[in-house]
């Protein structure tokens, strides 16, 4: 078939720029063609790509492709020019045959076919290498909550540890620097200070790629997009910027930030040093003496008694402290005390005379002698009587005696009778009688360590045979006392005594009465008010029992060396955690442990669509991503910042996911560009993405279709009447055929 002769459009015609990668053409004939010198395809994807055209075709055929016309090209290379870009003249095929025959190549299927409108843009691949700010990231966050948890649950025990242990030993603070007590306060700020800035870094990497996630979900505002920055905001107050903007995340992690503040101090006040009453090894040391009746030549010559009277009045007159091992009304079995601690306590399990008054106050018959000279005094109580004279001679009188008993007992072993007497302002008298007994006891005491001071005395029970330290104490169970107590006023002699003796009984029977006397004129009622009521019955008590307890103390034990446990207790520096630092701040960390979880699982789900090329913040990076974009020619020559925010008002923002490009909205790419999601929960999106991938067809979501491109039917083409328009769509609403962003050479 012989070609017709060439037309008078063919210096405007040319081959399509494709290799024919495939084994079948198609010829096309007299197409129409555009401006520039396109030629009009019709392709079988459904869609007519027409350019208009100020010269219609007078004709149009598309005729089949002879049997091996061409070969396929042995090679193929792929540019970036436009491919469908019609070669030159020179390069065209011989297209001066009377038909004017053009061939079309089609690309590979491999390729795909051209597209219509912009490219399809793919996301980045599983592989491609997005940017994520580190603090978002599993490896760090992951971590850094356990973290939280392990110390949150750590400091608890460690508490329960030290309430249990009494703290941790600290060392003699006292002989060392003050720097050791940083050593103590300052590791747990240093950790709290470390925590706290990694959930600072956190914010602020939430905050700073919070614009992003608006711009990829698409439609959003200038004031929550391209005009917000909350890291120029206080974190006091940001939380409430963000709340109103609905970014709930922003929020809760600006108010994580202001309950990570109360860690450092919290962490300050973890440690204290304190005294510490603290339990020492026991030791094994020796009795100094054990219970039994010591009548040594200072029983028999009242050196004793005299002694024990006086100090029992230099108690009351200058305030002095019981001597060591006694206690009113215990006497203590001396033992030695451990000397390697100077401030402390012994106790240890020993035996104790136990010396009790048994004072009661009694009615005092006065009758004034007839002459007015004196008078005379008689009282009774329990069988046991006693009268007494006194006379005009002094203002105020006072006295100890043995009252006549029916049971007639001895006369050191007989009840006392103490008695007062004063003119002030009347005649009045007072008698206390005395019935004073011991017991012997186990005891569980504790002395001082420097002063040998009894501190505590628990009684654990009467004294036995079988009591550890009862060797001795048939003397004073048994004869000659039988368990009855010295009463140390008046004494038995079994021979006569001679005058310093009668004189030292004589000094103690004033000198007990007259301790009474000062005890009751240093009271606050005075002596003579003290007649009224009980109250020298109570000082004669107090005294009288002092006294037999010193005496007690010298006469009821004997020297003795037995093996004998003690226990030394003293005070030491500890380390203790503080209870409520403590548990406020373990809340604190498992609160921030809990909303960090919640934060970073849902801002990941926030950000999947978001892959970022490179860190934003810097200058580079805010040109890389608006640069050669509407937003840049919009906001070109506008400086201050409420210009920028008029020329952006009323507009919608998305950001290409593949291009990180934004576009605005009306501008090329705007309806390509990710589509807007709702604010739902996690759940809620991956449940809708697995039910729409398990039902897309394929060729969707933005990949082309898998079968090959066919050979287009004949079409007779049409003339567009008016020029296309510039968005990409011409007058009808048509899309225009846009090249495929590969090309074959």
């Amino acid at each position: 078939m012989q070609a017709p002769s060439p037309s008078p459009q063919s210096n405007k015609t040319g081959t399509l720029g494709f290799s024919s990668l495939g084994s079948d053409a198609t010829a096309v004939s007299n197409a129409p063609v555009d401006e520039t010198g396109f030629k009009v395809l019709f392709g079988d994807y459904g869609i007519e790509a027409r350019r208009g055209s100020e010269q219609s075709a007078s004709s149009a055929g598309v005729q089949s492709l002879p049997q091996l016309a061409f070969h396929p090209p042995q090679e193929q290379n792929v540019g970036l020019e436009n491919p469908y870009t019609m070669q030159s003249p020179n390069d065209a095929r011989d297209t001066s045959d009377g038909d004017h025959v053009q061939f079309a190549r089609y690309p590979d299927e491999k390729l795909g076919g051209p597209t219509l409108g912009p490219a399809p843009k793919t996301p980045p691949t599983p592989q491609a290498k997005t940017w994520v700010p580190h603090p978002l990231r599993p490896w760090f966050w992951i971590p850094f909550v356990l973290f939280l948890l392990a110390g949150a649950i750590g400091l608890e025990v460690a508490l329960h540890f030290s309430n249990k242990n009494q703290g941790w030993s600290s060392g003699d603070t006292d002989r060392q620097s003050l720097a050791l007590h940083y050593v103590y306060t300052l590791p747990p700020v240093i950790v709290a200070s470390i925590l706290v800035a990694m959930w600072a870094w956190t914010d602020v990497e939430v905050k700073k790629i919070q614009p992003y996630v608006d711009l990829v979900h698409g439609d959003a505002p200038p004031h929550r997009s391209l005009l917000l920055d909350y890291t120029r905001h206080n974190n006091f107050f940001v939380w409430t910027h963000a709340a109103s903007n609905r970014h709930y995340l922003v929020a809760l992690a600006s108010l994580m930030v202001i309950l990570s503040l109360s860690f450092q101090p919290l962490a300050a006040a973890l440690l204290q040093v304190k005294d510490t009453w603290w339990q020492e090894p026991d030791v094994s040391m020796n009795n100094r003496a054990v219970i039994g009746l010591n009548q040594d030549p200072q029983f028999q010559d009242l050196t004793y008694f005299l002694a024990a009277a006086g100090y029992s009045g230099s108690m009351v007159m200058y305030d002095l402290a019981p001597p060591a091992f006694v206690k009113a009304p215990y006497a203590v079995a001396p033992f030695e005390l451990p000397t390697t601690v100077k401030n402390g306590t012994a106790f240890a399990n020993t035996t104790a005379i136990k010396s009790e008054t048994g004072c009661e106050r009694a009615e005092v018959n006065m009758s004034r002698h007839p002459d007015g000279s004196g008078w005379t005094n008689s009282a009774s109580l329990n069988g046991c009587n006693i009268t007494w004279e006194v006379d005009v001679n002094s203002r105020i009188l006072f006295g100890t005696d043995t009252p006549t008993c029916a049971d007639n007992p001895a006369a050191d072993r007989s009840p006392v009778v103490f008695w007062y007497f004063s003119y002030i302002p009347a005649a009045i008298a007072s008698a206390t009688f005395c019935y004073p007994r011991i017991s012997l006891l186990e005891v569980n005491v504790g002395v001082d360590v420097a002063t040998g001071n009894v501190t505590r005395v628990a009684e654990i029970g009467p004294l036995s045979s079988s009591s550890s330290f009862s060797s001795q104490s048939g003397t004073v169970t048994g004869a000659p006392l039988f368990g009855q107590a010295y009463n140390g006023i008046n004494f038995n002699f079994t021979t006569n005594p001679d005058r310093f003796i009668l004189a030292r009984q004589n000094a103690t029977q004033l000198q007990l009465p007259a301790a009474v006397f000062q005890a009751a004129t240093l009271s606050d009622a005075g002596f003579s008010d003290s007649f009224d009521g009980t109250a020298l019955t109570i000082l004669t008590d107090e005294i009288y029992s002092t006294y037999l307890s010193l005496v007690a103390r010298s006469v009821y034990f004997v020297p003795d060396s037995q093996p004998i446990n003690v226990q030394v207790k003293t005070f030491k520096k500890r380390v203790w955690l503080t209870d409520v630092a403590v548990h406020l701040l373990a809340t604190a960390m498992i609160l921030l442990a809990f909303f960090a979880t919640i934060i970073h699982l849902f801002h990941r789900e926030e950000r999947r669509d978001l892959h970022l090329k490179h860190e934003p913040g810097t200058i580079a990076s805010a040109v890389s991503i608006g640069a050669q974009t509407g937003v840049g020619e919009v906001l070109a020559g506008r400086h201050a910042e409420q210009d920028i925010a008029e020329a952006l008002k009323n507009k919608r923002f998305r950001i290409d996911p593949a291009t990180m490009k934004i576009i605005m909205e009306g501008e090329f790419g705007y309806e390509q560009a990710k589509s807007p999601q709702y604010r739902r929960s996690i759940f809620a999106i991956n449940s809708t993405r697995r039910r729409r991938r398990s039902t897309m067809p394929d060729g969707e979501n933005g990949t082309p279709p898998t079968s090959p491109p066919r050979t287009p039917k004949p079409k007779s083409p049409t003339t567009p009447t008016t020029s296309p328009d510039r968005k990409g769509a011409d007058p009808a609403g048509s899309p225009l055929l846009r090249p495929n962003r590969r090309e074959t050479a």
